[in-house]
Parts: C-alpha cells; sequence; structure tokens
C-alpha cells in the first residue's frame, strides 16, 4: 500500500512569476522540492506575480494566522479604461461618458479617502462565494450578482515614486504602494480609485513585495527552486507577534491548560494570537483572553 509522502515542517517563500496561477505555482514547486503536499498563505492571480508563501508539514498549523499578515504590493493603475475584470484580463472598455485623465495631485487627493481602509465590493471575477459557487464561476456564465461590501484595512497608500514634479500634467498611468490587511482587493482599489476621480480605472500590473515579515530578498523564483531552499518554521514565522515560554507552561499549554501571564497582551495581534516559543522553537498558537494564554493550535514536532 502506497502512503502519501508527509512534507517536512516549514516551508518557501516563492516569487510567482506573471502568467502562472497560484495553484500550478505550488505544484510547481512540491514537485521541485520533492515534498508532500503544500499549502500556500494567500493567492496571487495569473497576471499578478511575487511573493507566496507555501507551508507544509506542521507549519500548515499556522496557514491562517500568516493568511492575516499585512502584504505589501506595487500596483500599477492605468487611468481613463474600465476592465470588466477590475484587471489587464478585460475585457477593457472606456466608460461613458468618458472623463479627462486626472492630474497626480488630483489623483493623491483621491488616494487620501482610501487609506486606513473603507467598505469594499470584491470583484465579481474573484474566490468569493455566492450561494456556494465561486465568484468567478458565475461571472463567467454571465450571471448577475451582487458581492457585500466587507470593512479592508489600507495602513499605506502611496506613489511608488517620490517625484513632485509636474502636478497638473494628466496621468494615463501611475504605480502606487500599498501595505493592507488579508482581504483587501487590489484589482478593486484600482477601481474605486477610477470612480473616486471619475474617469475609470484598472489594475494593469500587480507585484506583491511581502508578507508580514518577509521580503523579496527571501524568496526564491519558481525556475530555480531546489530542496535545498526549504524553511525552517523558526524563519517563517519571525514576523508574527510572540511570547517566550519556560518548560514547565510549555508543558501545561501542550496539555490544553490555559495559563496566566501578565502583561502578554502586549505581543498579539489583531486577533489575539501569537505564536509561542520555547527554548528557540515554535511549538504553537495561542490566543489571549484578558491576561491568559489560551493554546489554540500545537506542534507535534
Amino acid at each position: 500500500m502506497n502512503r502519501r509522502k508527509r512534507s517536512r515542517t516549514g516551508g518557501l517563500l516563492l516569487w510567482k512569476p506573471r502568467g502562472i496561477s497560484s495553484r500550478r505555482a505550488l505544484e510547481v514547486a512540491q514537485s521541485a522540492l520533492a515534498e508532500g503536499p503544500l499549502g500556500h498563505t494567500g493567492t496571487l492571480d495569473p497576471l499578478a506575480e511575487g511573493l507566496l508563501l507555501l507551508l507544509g508539514g506542521e507549519a500548515r498549523k499556522f496557514q491562517s494566522i500568516l493568511t492575516d499578515h499585512t502584504k505589501s504590493y506595487r500596483a500599477e493603475v492605468t487611468f481613463g479604461v474600465c476592465s470588466q475584470s477590475e484587471d489587464s484580463e478585460g475585457p477593457l472598455y472606456s466608460p461613458i461618458p468618458r472623463g479627462t485623465l486626472p492630474t497626480r495631485s488630483e489623483v493623491e487627493a483621491a488616494l487620501e479617502q482610501f487609506r486606513g481602509g473603507y467598505e469594499q465590493v470584491p470583484p465579481g471575477h474573484s474566490a468569493v462565494r455566492v450561494q456556494g459557487q465561486r465568484a468567478w464561476q458565475r461571472a463567467r456564465r454571465g450571471e448577475s450578482f451582487t458581492l457585500p461590501a466587507r470593512s479592508v484595512e489600507i495602513t499605506t497608500l502611496q506613489f511608488a515614486d517620490t517625484d513632485l514634479s509636474g502636478g497638473s500634467a494628466p496621468l494615463e498611468s501611475t504605480t502606487i504602494e500599498v501595505d493592507c490587511g488579508s482581504g483587501t482587493y487590489i484589482r478593486s482599489l484600482a477601481r474605486d480609485l477610477g470612480v473616486a476621480i471619475g474617469c475609470g480605472a484598472y489594475l494593469s500590473a500587480l507585484v506583491r513585495t511581502r508578507l508580514g515579515g518577509l521580503g523579496v530578498e527571501s524568496a526564491t523564483p519558481l525556475e530555480e527552486v531546489l530542496p535545498s531552499d526549504w524553511m525552517e518554521l523558526e524563519q517563517i514565522v519571525t514576523g508574527l507577534p510572540r511570547i517566550e515560554v519556560d518548560a514547565e507552561t510549555r508543558d501545561r499549554l501542550a496539555q490544553g491548560q490555559r495559563v496566566p501571564m501578565a502583561g502578554s497582551d502586549r505581543s498579539a495581534d489583531g486577533r489575539g494570537r501569537f505564536a509561542i516559543w520555547c527554548s528557540g522553537l515554535v511549538v504553537g498558537i495561542g490566543e489571549l483572553r484578558g491576561s491568559v494564554i489560551q493554546p489554540r493550535r500545537w506542534l507535534d514536532r
């Protein structure tokens, strides 16, 4: 009887190229790594490139908390044209009546209303489920439906360059830098920016440049992946909030016990979660309940 190979605990920070789905990139990397089943912490559209974090073994228990990490992007937005898919997949069309191209000053003024976050309607061509089906599946069948808006968090939204000249010249396109929370669609941000300006806009290029504490300097291009590129779990979760515990506390948490810890609220993410470390190793995920640590996921290492 053949048993499916179990992956090592850890992962790979992959640089996904443009023109390939996240699922296909995962499959290619998994084969090159000679690893068992892998998961990832957030899909990149086929027309986007950049960081894709793959997880294997016990590290997959961190998939949810790592998916919620802040993500950073460089996004090229083209003005005066709209897209049914909200990106360059199209089809593209001109809004009627067609607005004039904005100046840099007008774009800067429009960006301000999105800083901090806003209520965003996801794109119709997305993986959001509508009555049990992916929105993109219904959209490609030509079905009419409306996705509900949801709150998204945007901590940084600015021009990628610092050139302040030519503030009155019309812009056909510009590149912006975005730091945002999980669930933010940059395609929809480009769409909404065009609506706010009054000329229409779409996302013409996208690069994911950071995932929490991991940046491009740690990434491996898909065509260069080798088994030696595998990262230990401790490298992967370096950017997560953390709490250090002693061996006695570790053992109590491993048994499912809740443990008081004064001041622990300074080491949690927005949902009160953190990585638990002991003697230089990551041993689990905890959650804060007041000043009490509640173990949520424990690693079998």
